[in-house]
């Protein structure tokens, strides 16, 4: 099978997975137009006029604008109203400006009421701001049945504009829930390039989970815990990862076509996931990481970090649990998970070990038994099969191997974006003792297997094996600070 060297249009990635999807296994990708370039803004009218039926093109459609209360500029300019003004040159506009009373929003089921129903009966939807605001611009629009929804992206922080899933607030824990394609991203390099540089370097962050995710995905797949593995997205991160190590470094110059590349790698990366029909193609440990920090933020009220800064350091971390495990595996000859290992009084009590101190009303603990039990259910009904496929590791270590970058890869990219690479890098810095509580309990939180799970049940996540690979990580890069992020890789995501 054959893939493009590198995408550049959303045609090219429609033909990609064409090709690496004959049986039509994968979710359809019903996004229309990407639409990135320096004068992108410019389109919004034009992109919701073609949405929209013919004979209802007219004064009398209602758009409503979603936004939050974040400035945000374009060449000193509001940009919000940039959008408003040429919107209503066409329609009538109602402004939604959501919020919940914290100094950042969050996607919550009563925010996404208000937007549900500020929805109702128009006749699109433009949302306008970061990825909070386009997950909740998702799930509005597929709430209210449908509406054509064009999104106006604003940073290169995240790569959730382009799926049809989003990330909903449930009882404190994040969870994915499906939402709906946008049927227009509007990407204008200009207003992206303006977002304060963090958020862009954190863009690079969320773009390495690429390099573990997809080894998690691979791996519940080849114990049979996980049926929803597919090449054809894989073939996707590759064809967007090819030259990724030549023009992220202008990330951390605050280069333009550094950041239009990010911008454009980051929408194929969301498609990835759209297609996938599960986020487990690019969410594994590093994203358990992440929203552990973010749940432990939200119960204590303090300021959160970027999620994809967070991710970029949990991958750095997921890399070094990784070799630790290859490490292991290879010295132990022959492992096996024992039924004790898999006993549920023992993982409850795990549980609200790990959460009652944060929540004493045992809510979260509750949110997270309920998903983490269906895992460990599933686990003991394949425990023979699990075994099976561990007797037969050295077949499947060189597949799992080329999903990866080692540590020492991860980090040195992440430097030469001159994004965070450890939890002391991040803003607000990460302490070391919650760094050790995310890192120890993330596959708590989540019906997901990855390799922490395999680790715990082996017996091979101890408090001193999670400070060992923390350890690890924190000295990952640092040998050869001024090699080329690629020096070394020679792997490929497809076989």
């Amino acid at each position: 099978m054959t893939f493009p060297a590198e995408l550049r249009t959303i045609d090219d990635v429609r033909a990609l997975l064409n090709s690496a999807d004959p049986d039509h296994r994968l979710v359809p990708l019903e996004i229309s137009e990407l639409r990135l370039g320096d004068t992108a803004v410019s389109t919004v009218q034009a992109a919701v006029q073609e949405l929209l039926p013919t004979g209802s093109q007219t004064s009398e459609a209602e758009v409503v604008l979603l936004v939050d209360e974040t400035p945000i500029y374009r060449s000193g300019a509001d940009l919000k109203a940039l959008v408003e003004a040429q919107l209503q040159e066409r329609f009538r506009v109602r402004r939604e400006v959501l919020s919940d009373g914290y100094p950042e929003l969050h996607v919550s089921e009563d925010v996404v009421e208000t937007a549900t129903r500020a929805t109702a009966g128009a006749a699109a939807v433009v949302a306008v701001g970061g990825g909070t605001i386009s997950d909740i611009g998702k799930l509005a629009a597929a709430r209210a049945g449908g509406r054509p929804l064009v999104v106006v992206q604003t940073a290169a922080s995240v790569d959730g504009y382009t799926d049809n899933v989003s990330v909903l607030l449930r009882d404190g824990v994040k969870r994915t829930t499906p939402s709906c394609w946008p049927n227009v991203v509007i990407a204008d390099s200009e207003v992206i390039a303006g977002a304060p540089a963090r958020m862009n370097r954190a863009g690079y962050g969320e773009m390495t989970s690429m390099f573990t995710a997809p080894a998690d995905w691979r791996l519940a797949s080849l114990l049979q815990l996980d049926a929803t593995y597919h090449p054809g997205p894989i073939a996707l991160l590759d064809a967007i990862g090819a030259d990724i190590d030549s023009w992220s470094p202008g990330l951390g110059r605050g280069d333009l076509a550094a950041t239009e590349r990010l911008t454009w790698a980051l929408a194929v990366r969301g498609i990835a996931t759209g297609v996938a029909g599960t986020t487990a193609c690019l969410s594994g440990v590093e994203h358990l990481v992440s929203h552990m920090l973010d749940l432990h933020r939200g119960e204590r009220h303090l300021p959160m970090g970027l999620h994809g800064a967070q991710v970029g350091v949990a991958a750095v971390v997921a890399a070094a649990a990784w070799e630790m495990c290859f490490e292991r595996m290879s010295a132990s000859g022959s492992s096996q998970i024992a039924l004790s290992a898999l006993d549920e009084t023992a993982a409850r009590e795990r549980i609200d070990r790990a959460f009652n101190n944060l929540d004493p009303t045992g809510r979260i603990a509750a949110e997270c038994w309920g998903d983490y039990s269906r895992k460990l259910q599933t686990c003991q009904q394949q425990v023979d099969v699990v075994n099976r496929a561990l007797g037969a590791w050295p077949d499947h270590e060189p597949e799992l191997r080329a999903l990866l970058r080692p540590a020492d890869v991860v980090s040195r990219g992440l430097r030469a974006a001159n994004a965070a690479a450890t939890f002391a890098q991040l803003e607000p810095a990460v302490e070391p003792d919650l760094a050790r509580w995310a890192v120890q309990n993330c596959a708590l939180m989540r019906n997901r297997f990855t390799v922490v799970d395999l680790l715990t049940f082996l017996g091979w996540w101890t408090p001193d094996d999670v400070v060992e690979v923390i350890q690890r990580s924190e000295r990952a890069g640092l040998d050869h600070p001024d090699e080329n992020a690629a020096a070394g890789t020679g792997t490929s995501h497809v076989g």
